[in-house]
Parts: structure tokens; C-alpha cells; sequence
């Protein structure tokens, strides 16, 4: 159900729409001419529109134009009296959702409604949705502070103005694929198709027709034509991930398509020119890789326009702490735990740990770590280190049983208080702090 501003200079009759419209579900607001209808769309915020056309001073087409004006994506619905195909089409052209002729039907009244409010939904809807994707991954939200990711932060704009091939290298877990996005979602085709495909996880007669589609009767079991992702991505951006896993005969037709622009179905005679912008990524030596010959050395020099280096986590230790209170935040969140942040000796163990699978492991155990939480904090128990390395601590020089500083202090002040049977005075002596003091810390 929507909310509906109903402008109609006719009393009974904008009454009789109202009570209809309300009982249908919706929440109507009621203008008496075309002057109030651009008052309320000033304050407040409709779904929908419903306007008659003929009104004095200001008209029905008025208010359409000034709905457009105020809130584009609000739709109009125009009703008159003196509706002939002239005023419907300039109602259409001026952006109306439909216009309708009195007397008006109530069944075919509630349709439209419904129709008109259920495409602004729908509007509303695709715009959240990309709002969420542009938060998610702007890459302003791409966490880190150490000069490592600071470098990679300083180019991305750069990259994402303009239509270069980007190859962006490092280990598994690093952040490779959101880091591609962030480069789409800050470019000129952002509002363009994103195609993401990862090389490893498809056997190489499958990943060339993924690739590059293929017609009906091409092979055993085409029976349609197909388009390919490359031709999916035109005016947009295509996203190769693992590309060192592609064999050398699918690398010579994506050397090709990167050189002509232009792709060949398998089992097509004709070839169709596109335009994509190709960021790919790979945790393999590429270069060692050409010395195997495992990867083509044009290829290579190909791919290798702006490389972007994303260095492993234990390669930016100053991030650690600030990705463990992100992933924090964002999993006290969805389980609905109230946690203040991590003990001392917690941190420790994250700052120290080597993060063989990187970030993307560093997430999974923040994620573990607060679904099995039962305190205010994490604490080492609630991470899964021993279970990879059992004598963490003691490699640091570090007792997994010593305690923090706060409880060392709270563990003397109450053996003073102890010899001295309670007395704070005396204690406050022995402490050599004030009575003040030992009361405050008595109380925390």
C-alpha cells in the first residue's frame, strides 16, 4: 500500500476518492487545488500522485510538472473530466504513469493505483539496492591505514577514470574481487554490467563457451544459441578472477578479443564487436609463470597495463586491529550480541597470528569468534588459535595464563586490604594513593 496525495477542487467527490483509496489501504492525503498540492509536495513525500486536470489557478499539468520537479521518481496518475487523446499524450510525455476519464471505475481506479505504486516501489527498491552496492564496495570502504593499502587507496581513482586493462596481483583472501568492484563502482560504466568470472573453478571447454557463448549445434548438447559473458558485459566491465588457471588455447581467443574488440561464438562464422573494460586477478607469479610457459608472454604484456599489488595481511599488521573492530562491529550486528571490543590479550593474538588465508580468514574467525562469545568482550577463548598453533603464547614469550594489569592490580589491592581487614585508610597508605583514588577503583 502507498501514500497518495489526492488533489481534486471538487469537494464530494475528492472526499468519495479518499475514503475509496483508504479503504483499499493506502494513506491519503487530501488537496483541495493545485496551489495545495505543490505545498504538500514540499513537505512531505508520496508514492504516488493523483491530480485532476482542470483546476484553478494552478492546473493538473502544473502539478504534474512540479511532482517531476520535486520527486522524479513519484508517479502521476492525471484524471479529468475533458479527457481527449491530446491532453492523455502530453500527461504521458510530461512523465504521467496513465491518466483516467470521469466517471471513474473503481475497479479499474484501484489497478492503476496499485500498477503506479508498485512500479515506484520497485524504483525505491533498485535504488537501495544500488546504494547498498556502493557502500559495500566504494572503495572508501576498503579498510586499511597502513602505508601498504594507502598506496593502493591513492589508485584507484586514477585507474577507475579510465578504460585501462587492470591486473591486480596477490595471495588468495586479500580482497581481490572487491577491490575490482571498487574499481568498477568509481569508473563511468558503473551503471553498467559487472560480470565476474572465476577461471579456476570451471574446466577449460566449459570456460571458453562461458567466455565467449557459443550457437546452436556447435557441440554435443548446444541446443540454442548462447551468448557469452564477454558479450554480457558490453558498455561495462568484466571481472577475470584466477586467470593464470586458463589454458593456453583459451588465452590466445582472450589475447584476441583484448586486441580486436571483438568476440567469436564457438561454431559461429561472424564475429561481434564489443565494448569491455577487462580487470583480471590471479595469487600466481605470472612472470615465473611465462618463464614455464604455462602463460603467454603477449598475454602477459597485455594484462600487464596497470598492475595493483594487494599485499597479504601479514604484510599490513597496522590494518589487523582496525579490520578485527570492522568485522566486530558487523557481526555483533547481525547475531545481535552487545560486545565492547577485544581483550588485551585477544588483540595479541590477531596482530601475531601470520593469516595464511588473509582477510577473508580474519573474517571467518570474527565471525566464529562472536557467535560462540558468551562475555562483554572476545576473549583468546573465543578464537580458534590453538587449534593451529598450540603454543602461540609461549612463541612470543608469553604466558597464555598471565594475567592483564588490571587484574594484577585488583589481585594486590585486595590482598592489602586483606592484611590491613578491610581498613581503606590504611590501605590507601600502603598503596600510596589516595583514599579517593582506592575508592574509585574499589567501585570499578
Amino acid at each position: 500500500m502507498g501514500k497518495i496525495l489526492l488533489v481534486e477542487d471538487q469537494r464530494n467527490l475528492r472526499r468519495v476518492l479518499a475514503a475509496f483509496l483508504r479503504r483499499e489501504g493506502h494513506v491519503v492525503t487530501e488537496a483541495a487545488n493545485g496551489l495545495e498540492a505543490v505545498q504538500a509536495l514540499q513537505n512531505s513525500h508520496f508514492d504516488l500522485v493523483l491530480t485532476d486536470l482542470k483546476m484553478e489557478p494552478v492546473n493538473g499539468m502544473e502539478v504534474l510538472r512540479k511532482t517531476k520537479e520535486t520527486a522524479p521518481k513519484t508517479e502521476v496518475i492525471v484524471i479529468t473530466a475533458y479527457g481527449t487523446v491530446s491532453s492523455g499524450v502530453e500527461a504521458m510525455k510530461l512523465g504521467a504513469y496513465d491518466y483516467l476519464q470521469k466517471p471513474l471505475e473503481n475497479e479499474k481506479l484501484k489497478l492503476v493505483v496499485e500498477r503506479a505504486i508498485e512500479k515506484h516501489t520497485l524504483a525505491a527498491e533498485v535504488d537501495r539496492l544500488q546504494k547498498e552496492i556502493d557502500e559495500k564496495y566504494n572503495y572508501e570502504n576498503i579498510i586499511g591505514k597502513s602505508d601498504a593499502m594507502r598506496k593502493v587507496l591513492k589508485i584507484i581513482p586514477q585507474v577507475a577514470a579510465t578504460d585501462s586493462t587492470v591486473l591486480i596481483l596477490g595471495e588468495s583472501g586479500t580482497g581481490k574481487e572487491l577491490l575490482a568492484r571498487a574499481i568498477h563502482q568509481s569508473s563511468p560504466r558503473r551503471n553498467k554490467p559487472w560480470v565476474a568470472l572465476n577461471c579456476g573453478g570451471l574446466v577449460d571447454s566449459l570456460l571458453e563457451s562461458e567466455l565467449f557463448g557459443y550457437v546452436k549445434g556447435a557441440f554435443t548438447g548446444a541446443t540454442r544459441n548462447k551468448m557469452g559473458l564477454v558479450q554480457h558485459a558490453h558498455t561495462g566491465t568484466l571481472f577475470l578472477d584466477e586467470i593464470a588457471e586458463m589454458s593456453l588455447p583459451t588465452q590466445v581467443k582472450v589475447l584476441r578479443f583484448l586486441e580486436s574488440g571483438e568476440v567469436r561464438r564457438l561454431g559461429d562464422t561472424v564475429s561481434t564487436q564489443v565494448d569491455v573494460r577487462l580487470i583480471a586477478a590471479t595469487n600466481v607469479d605470472l612472470r615465473r609463470a611465462v618463464e614455464e610457459h604455462k602463460f603467454r608472454e603477449d598475454l602477459y604484456y597485455r594484462l600487464h597495463v596497470i598492475p595493483i599489488y594487494l599485499p597479504p595481511l601479514r604484510e599490513r599488521r597496522d590494518d589487523i586491529e582496525l579490520l578485527s573492530y570492522h568485522f566486530l562491529s558487523e557481526f555483533a550486528k547481525k547475531f545481535h550480541k552487545n560486545l565492547e571490543g577485544f581483550s588485551k590479550r585477544a588483540l595479541v593474538l590477531l596482530r601475531n597470528y601470520d593469516w595464511p588465508g588473509n582477510v577473508r580468514q580474519l573474517r571467518n574467525v570474527l565471525e566464529r569468534a562472536v557467535v560462540l562469545s558468551t562475555g562483554r568482550r572476545i576473549e583468546p577463548g573465543d578464537l580458534p588459535f590453538q587449534e593451529f598453533q598450540p603454543d602461540f603464547f609461549e612463541n612470543l614469550g608469553v604466558s597464555a595464563d598471565l594475567p592483564s594489569l588490571g587484574e594484577v592490580e585488583q589481585r594486590y589491592i585486595r590482598t592489602v586490604l586483606e592484611k590491613v581487614q578491610g581498613n581503606q585508610k590504611a590501605a590507601a597508605e600502603i598503596l600510596g594513593i589516595s583514599q579517593t583514588t582506592l575508592w574509585r577503583k574499589l567501585k570499578n
